[in-house]
């Protein structure tokens, strides 16, 4: 979720505070978004812990076989520097450590190409994961995200099309009530479990919470006491 003009009232101390101790995530998700836009002293914190590291990447050749060629290995080895360069290592992992420190977590789904690896973001809103499936963790996937967020069925069945497949797999099983329900009686089941091996998550620590969320009211006393002290010196003015 996201605060919008009429939502400026949920911008206090008491909502943020009520927000931390019920660890209501869409909420203080909605918060660091709208203060990383606003504050200044939050964008600059979330700026630099994202960027702190270079994220530099190299590759060690192994030879197994001494009978290939070294041509051909010359060869492999440009091919996978090639790759990986298309890939954009460095840009990809700063911008998903922003997405984790302001959001909490970033959900995404890996397409190889040809040419390099992209990653298609997935809306946190629409993602949860409950367990993991060898070391990598189960991403389910809410299919009334295309329901909600694009109301026009010819635009949303475009929208369909720019993800992997089995998004529109996902998608039709939803509109004919063949996805498992969440809870016994629940008849309205949305979550579609989407291919373990071509989706990653990235989070710190275990509750999914922005990182600098619990700084906001700081801020929000720091705020209140440079304008109590503006008001002051208007006073002696």
């Amino acid at each position: 979720g996201s605060l919008k003009n009429g939502d400026i009232n949920r911008v206090n101390k008491a909502n943020v505070l009520k927000a931390l101790a019920n660890q209501d995530l869409e909420e203080l998700r909605a918060l660091s978004k709208y203060f990383y836009k606003t504050s200044g002293i939050y964008e600059k914190v979330c700026n630099y812990f994202a960027t702190m590291y270079r994220y530099d990447w190299y590759v060690v050749p192994t030879i197994y076989d001494d009978k290939i060629k070294e041509d051909k290995i010359v060869t492999d080895f440009s091919r996978v520097l090639d790759y990986l360069d298309n890939s954009y290592i460095k840009k990809l992992c700063g911008d998903i450590a922003l997405r984790v420190i302001v959001e909490g977590a970033y959900y995404g789904y890996a397409v190889q190409g040809t040419n390099g690896l992209a990653i298609q973001e997935l809306p946190v809103k629409y993602c949860r994961s409950r367990y993991s499936v060898g070391a990598m963790p189960a991403i389910e996937f809410n299919m009334k995200f295309f329901d909600e967020q694009f109301p026009d069925i010819n635009y949303r069945l475009r929208v369909l099309k720019l993800f992997p497949k089995e998004f529109a797999k996902g998608y039709t099983l939803y509109k004919q009530g063949k996805l498992p329900p969440d809870y016994n009686g629940d008849t309205s089941g949305s979550w579609y479990l989407l291919d373990p091996t071509a989706t990653i998550k990235f989070s710190l620590g275990i509750n999914d919470c922005p990182m600098f969320v619990s700084a906001i009211p700081a801020i929000l006393d720091l705020d209140a006491a440079q304008d109590l002290d503006r008001r002051k010196q208007m006073q002696k003015l």
